[in-house]
């Protein structure tokens, strides 16, 4: 028995990748494995007989730690696994797995293993993951806010030729000594009215900027709605027809609406870009809302000429684009499908499809988001 407890005691002592250390009741080392050396930087030598608080807690942990630790030894509560991170002997992080066991608990010498997993290599890897994908979405924001300039653009320049007319007209007028008060008061009507929509564009443009990551209850049609008036210059100056389906004008969701119109924005300014690119002349853009089981369903559906099929696995890749690197990014989609599965636990994919419409054939992309 004695042989075979010498040989566990060896293997615990050189396993390489799991640390384990034993503490005594005052929180002393009393064993330190070769792992555990490995992760936290000081010796079998240099930990022996140190407290642990000393050696691997961080500060703002250690009060807690010895808490819980005197809550196990005095009224047996274990400390639940976790991830942690610890400190190491130069002071970075060392993020664990630590599970925790008590032997002789029920003796006037009780002993505490820790068992730790080093996880620093994967909490790196996971922050690599949320930065890159933080700068995706910085870059998606950005390529949205530069359509709906061009958005706004479009829709200023008929108020600014208004403005600009009745100005002239007022202008004219009083040089010509025959401004009377109805004609000034017209053409103030008409440059107010004309400053008001180009306020509200402004306003729906603000608002976007501004959305923050906050769930909420919403109404579907409306936001549907919203992301068409953000784009109706855009709209209107690639003369795209918009076909309307929603079964009735109160559908409510509880999730993240300025996420949602992000992802309308991006596939509509995509499916404009195809239309375009591909030369169609009298374009369409079919947006079906539906409810089913509780969930509900969001199609867009384009007649650009459809996605060529090798093309169709990799459309939600980060940086993938067909367009040139003057028009596209590659990442609009991707980050449409990143909202759409991880901030909406929803589903998004896309598909080719021939439809007719008018008794005309068509092809195009097919977008479907379930909510």
């Amino acid at each position: 028995m004695e042989k075979e407890e010498k040989k566990f005691i060896q293997l615990i002592s050189e396993i390489p990748n799991i640390a384990v250390q034993g503490y005594n009741k005052n929180r002393e080392v009393i064993f330190w494995n070769k792992a555990s050396e490995m992760i936290y930087g000081y010796s079998k030598e240099e930990a022996i007989g140190k407290k642990l608080e000393d050696l691997i807690i961080p500060d703002f942990m250690r009060a807690d730690v010895i808490a819980g630790i005197n809550n196990w030894y005095q009224k047996n509560v274990p400390i639940p696994a976790g991830k942690l991170p610890l400190r190491r002997k130069n002071g970075t992080t060392a993020y664990v797995y630590s599970s925790h066991v008590m032997l002789n608990e029920s003796t006037n010498n009780p002993e505490m293993f820790c068992i730790d997993i080093d996880l620093t290599e994967q909490v790196k890897k996971d922050e690599e993951l949320k930065q890159k994908d933080k700068i995706l979405a910085f870059q998606s924001k950005m390529a949205s806010l530069g359509e709906m300039l061009d958005n706004i653009a479009h829709q200023w320049r008929q108020p600014l030729s208004s403005i600009s007319a009745s100005a002239s007209s007022l202008k004219l007028r009083s040089t010509l000594d025959c401004l009377d008060e109805e004609s000034l008061n017209d053409s103030i009507d008409s440059i107010v009215k004309a400053t008001t929509y180009m306020s509200n564009t402004i306003e729906d443009f603000r608002n976007f900027v501004k959305g923050t990551h906050e769930k909420k209850s919403f109404n579907l049609y409306d936001i549907i709605k919203y992301s068409l008036e953000l784009l109706d210059g855009t709209i209107r100056k690639n003369d795209i027809n918009i076909v309307l389906s929603i079964p009735h004008n109160e559908i409510k969701l509880v999730s993240f609406p300025n996420e949602l119109v992000q992802v309308l924005l991006n596939i509509i300014a995509n499916a404009k870009d195809a239309m375009i690119l591909n030369e169609i002349k009298k374009r369409y853009l079919f947006i079906t809302i539906k409810e089913e089981n509780k969930k509900v369903y969001i199609e867009l559906k384009d007649n650009a000429g459809g996605i060529k099929e090798d093309i169709l696995p990799k459309i939600f890749e980060p940086y993938f684009t067909t367009k040139h690197k003057s028009k596209g990014t590659g990442i609009g989609l991707y980050m449409a499908y990143k909202l759409i599965t991880e901030s909406m636990n929803g589903d998004i994919d896309v598909e080719n499809i021939s439809y007719l419409y008018e008794d005309k054939e068509f092809t195009g992309a097919l977008f479907k988001i379930v909510l």
